[in-house]
Parts: structure tokens; C-alpha cells; sequence
């Protein structure tokens, strides 16, 4: 239960294999880690956009908001989430290093670094999904997303008003993602 917790951080701490942290609408000022953990953190209906926008994790500039850096893989899920107020050398918004989650039915926005505003997935197979990834910005490639050595799913997304010197919407370097059906702008 969303009032279960004083914090996301603390349901994930307390969660185990094949929970879920259910959000309710609010702004949380935090940033987390799944910590290895096989969970799926969601708003109350990750398939509405008005419960999406009232649903905010804000990293408030002090590193990346949401972090997968345990081996984490596709029963990781994070889910119907505004994500914003990251700023970090990679993955402002969503860092990945040789984790594959699930991203899907989020809106990642406001997020900056050196590489990946919205997201950056390095040595990762992560399936990115219908979201809405905008108006993130990136000093060295990737305004929306970055990836690196992955072999990333991005599909079904809405990538716009991304800014970086190389490569706004995705930048991809010794990776061989799929991408398909994507509005980039």
C-alpha cells in the first residue's frame, strides 16, 4: 500500500521478489534504486495520463532519480511515473548499467547530464516503452536516451524536445538496439 511507507526508497528496501510498489498521486523528493530487486514500482494506473502527471518522483538535481544497477532484468518494472529533476553524469532521469528493467508508460522530463538526459543504458538489454521522453538535455550525446554496448527495445514512444550537441532524441554508440514505431521530434 501506497501509506504503508514514508518513502518509495523504504517499500523498495522492505520489498521482495515479484511485489509491487504501488504509488500513490503525489511529488516525492527522492531519488531510488531497485537494488537488484525483481519488483515493479507503479503509480496507482500506469495507463492513465492524468494519474501519470500527478505522480512525480523529482530527484531534485542531486543525481540520477531512478537507478538499475544490480543485474537487475525485465521483472524489474518501472512503471506510470513522471520522472524528473535528475541530474548526473549519465541517466539524469533513468541510469542502467549492465541491468535490463522495464521503463514503460512513464513520462521522463526536466533531467539532465553528460550523457543520457532521460536515460542512459550502458551493457544493458532494457525494454523502453511507450513513454513520453522530452525536453531532457545532455552535454556529450543523448538528449532523450544514450546507450552504450546495449541492446536496447525502444518502441512506441514519444521522444521530443531533447537537446544535446550529438544526437537529441537517441544516441546509440557500439550497440545494436531495435527501435520501431517512435515519434521523434
Amino acid at each position: 500500500m501506497p501509506a504503508d511507507y514514508l518513502t518509495i526508497q523504504g517499500a523498495i528496501d522492505a520489498a521482495n521478489a515479484g511485489d509491487e510498489v504501488v504509488i500513490a498521486a503525489g511529488t516525492y523528493l527522492e531519488n531510488i534504486n531497485f537494488n537488484g530487486k525483481a519488483i515493479s514500482v507503479r503509480s496507482t494506473n500506469p495507463a492513465d495520463p492524468a494519474v501519470v502527471a500527478a505522480t512525480i518522483i523529482d530527484g531534485q538535481k542531486v543525481g540520477s532519480v531512478v537507478s538499475f544497477q544490480s543485474g537487475e532484468g525485465a521483472n524489474s518494472v518501472l512503471s506510470g511515473l513522471t520522472i524528473t529533476g535528475g541530474d548526473d553524469w549519465a541517466g539524469g532521469g533513468i541510469f542502467c548499467e549492465k541491468s535490463s528493467p522495464s521503463i514503460t508508460n512513464n513520462t521522463i522530463s526536466g533531467n539532465n547530464a553528460d550523457l543520457g538526459g532521460g536515460i542512459s543504458c550502458a551493457w544493458s538489454s532494457s525494454s523502453i516503452t511507450n513513454n513520453t521522453i522530452s525536453e531532457n538535455s545532455a552535454t556529450n550525446g543523448g538528449g532523450g536516451i544514450y546507450c552504450y554496448l546495449s541492446r536496447l527495445t525502444i518502441s512506441s514512444n514519444s521522444i521530443s524536445g531533447n537537446i544535446t550537441d550529438y544526437g537529441g532524441g537517441i544516441c546509440c554508440l557500439e550497440s545494436s538496439p531495435t527501435i520501431s514505431n517512435n515519434t521523434i521530434n
